[in-house]
């Protein structure tokens, strides 16, 4: 049984949602639908798409079997999340986006939708007016606008929850100024390689839970190669990948709480392997020297987005 914790909404409510999740970005087809029907025979009940993934039919196809196949399972074991295209920033079109997302998945609502960057994108038909790149930037559309729209989807209930993604702490304080509803999650790159140690307390002193996505990195990067990090996975008897994401849920040396994981696989050895980090800790001196290890080792770059008027620094 994966651990839970919370989040906490503007309206004092909080909702339960489980510590580490499923992402899908890149499963598709046939064969994701199967990756994520055993994703769920294996333990995961929460799963991260986007309208950007397009994926978000298969995603709530496969959901929806299980639960018809499985008497145990309902629509309220599962955590959703799903998150605004950049080409529907302006407020007036985030409920249709919201709307269309909820068509594809066949659900009645997401538990978090997130806008998914601070940056707006021109829709296909302004690219093909102005002779833009498909995804061209549109800076007429401040990260605000977007935010009012998916302020609405929550009112109306058609999102649980609501929140941001790839926002650094300048991004959210100049959205804060103006919202009525506090993010309840900023999801960002994190991992050990990248711990994001200055945006996660900034999040924590908002109160706002840290989604790390990428937790384990890439192959490439010198993290995943750290003779330290090996010691200590063979110290515990786990392998780097479950010491890298029991590391992420140690916010604090104290107590387990900090970083929810999204974490990808097909595969369903490594599905379960990514599920079994909740019988072991790791002591305040192993949480120290892999906390060093740090440095800017980040997977997904941001750099398409540099010049953008709302996304000025690239430190989320």
């Amino acid at each position: 049984m994966i651990p839970t914790t919370c989040i906490n909404l503007s309206d004092q409510h909080s909702i339960a949602l489980p510590t580490i999740g499923l992402g899908t970005y890149s499963i598709l087809g046939g064969d994701g639908k199967e990756a994520i029907r055993t994703a769920i025979d294996v333990g995961y009940r929460m799963f991260d798409t986007a309208v950007a993934y397009g994926n978000e039919a298969i995603v709530g196809e496969a959901i929806r079997e299980k639960i018809r196949e499985c008497n145990n399972l309902t629509r309220d074991d599962f955590f959703i999340i799903s998150k605004l295209s950049g080409s529907y920033h302006r407020k007036d079109l985030v409920e249709k986006c919201c709307r269309m997302t909820l068509d594809r998945l066949g659900m009645d609502y997401v538990d978090l939708y997130l806008m998914h960057t601070p940056v707006a994108l021109q829709s296909e038909k302004k690219c093909a007016r102005n002779g833009t790149k498909p995804n061209a930037i549109d800076d007429s559309i401040a990260p605000t606008e977007a935010w009012i729209g998916l302020e609405q989807c929550y009112q109306e209930g058609l999102c649980r929850s609501i929140g941001v993604s790839n926002f650094n702490e300048h991004q959210i304080n100049a959205l804060l100024s103006d919202a009525s509803i506090v993010p309840a999650v900023n999801q960002i790159e994190c991992s050990i390689g990248f711990n994001q140690r200055p945006m996660r307390k900034f999040c924590q002193q908002q109160n706002i839970l840290v989604m790390g996505y990428t937790p384990l990195g890439k192959q490439k990067l010198p993290f995943l190669q750290n003779n330290r990090l090996k010691e200590i996975a063979l110290s515990v008897d786990k392998t780097t990948a479950q010491v890298s994401l029991r590391y992420l849920l140690c916010f604090s040396f104290q107590i387990d709480e900090g970083v929810v994981p999204i974490v990808k696989s097909t595969d369903r050895k490594r599905q379960q392997e990514n599920l079994d980090i909740f019988d072991f800790k790791l002591t305040k001196q192993q949480l120290e020297e892999l906390d060093a290890i740090g440095g800017d080792q980040r997977a997904c770059k941001m750099d398409f987005l540099a010049g953008a008027k709302h996304f000025p620094f690239t430190d989320c």
